[in-house]
């Protein structure tokens, strides 16, 4: 007895539902693995490059057989379309990553001092060349609210709560400089990570006496690819917002002259 049209299946349908399941684990495993540092960086994007073909190809073949389903009625719906669906969940991230690099300048070291940028860790700052000022242009465009603090507190208050901050992020500290008697500024040098992916970055925070207080600058660079998708702007706007909220009220009143004196009392009437 042959076989009914209906009763047949699309052999596209089920190969579809399999590979965009495949990537799901892969991703979770790479990602596992680069934070707690089994794999280094570039195995860690080759087994994504892995996922996302897989992703693809179960949408290639999802949409074949949702052509077979549509012309010949064959089976096969429910596994095409959720293969699909999951295809298309998984590339939505490279999605993204492709409108973030059209949509933002091709930067990876984003400051808040523009002509004299604090500087990072000696074993960096070869690294991480300062461009040109005509360079800074597209970074002024892109970041307008990447600019220098200033707060009304000491800059041992400022290097304490600064210390602190980086410490709660889980950034590895690295030489860190507090104002002594010879010098009233700090220094900050740390190595940040990515949320997800777990990318070294490498930063700096500078912070400067003024007579109002102190001015804080922060640098912040990628040490991987050469556009950084906002991660940098993100950190720094992220750790001023931080150092916002603790510094949140907090003044010092201003040191007096040691050679200004109270006014003297009003003289009595009796010892006139």
């Amino acid at each position: 007895m042959t076989a009914r049209p209906f009763e047949r299946e699309a052999r596209t349908a089920p190969w579809s539902l399999r590979l965009a399941l495949l990537p799901i684990p892969l991703l979770i495993v790479a990602v596992v693995m680069h934070r707690y540092g089994q794999i280094d960086t570039v195995p860690l994007f080759l087994l994504i490059a892995i996922a996302w073909a897989l992703a693809l190809a179960a949408l290639v073949l999802g949409g074949l057989a949702m052509r077979r389903i549509w012309i010949d009625g064959v089976r096969g719906f429910a596994p095409a379309l959720t293969g699909s669906l999951l295809a298309i969940v998984i590339l939505a991230v490279p999605a993204l990553v492709v409108e973030e690099m059209i949509r933002l300048p091709r930067l990876a070291d984003i400051s808040t001092d523009l002509i004299d940028p604090p500087e990072l860790a000696p074993s960096a700052q070869a690294a991480h060349p300062w461009p040109d000022t005509v360079s800074n242009e597209p970074q002024t465009k892109a970041y307008p609210d990447i600019l220098s603090r200033h707060y009304p507190v000491s800059p041992a208050r400022l290097f304490d709560a600064a210390t602190a901050l980086m410490a709660a992020r889980g950034w590895a500290i690295g030489k860190a400089l507090p104002p002594d008697i010879d010098s009233a500024d700090a220094s900050i040098d740390a190595v940040a990570r990515t949320l997800v992916l777990a990318l070294p970055a490498d930063v700096a925070v500078r912070i400067v006496a003024d007579e109002d207080g102190s001015l804080v600058d922060m640098r912040s660079a990628s040490r991987i690819g050469s556009h950084d998708l906002g991660d940098n702007a993100r950190r720094i706007r992220a750790f001023f917002r931080d150092l916002d909220t603790a510094l949140q009220g907090v003044t010092e009143p201003v040191e007096s002259d040691e050679t200004d004196m109270p006014p003297l009392p009003p003289v009595s009437p009796r010892a006139r």
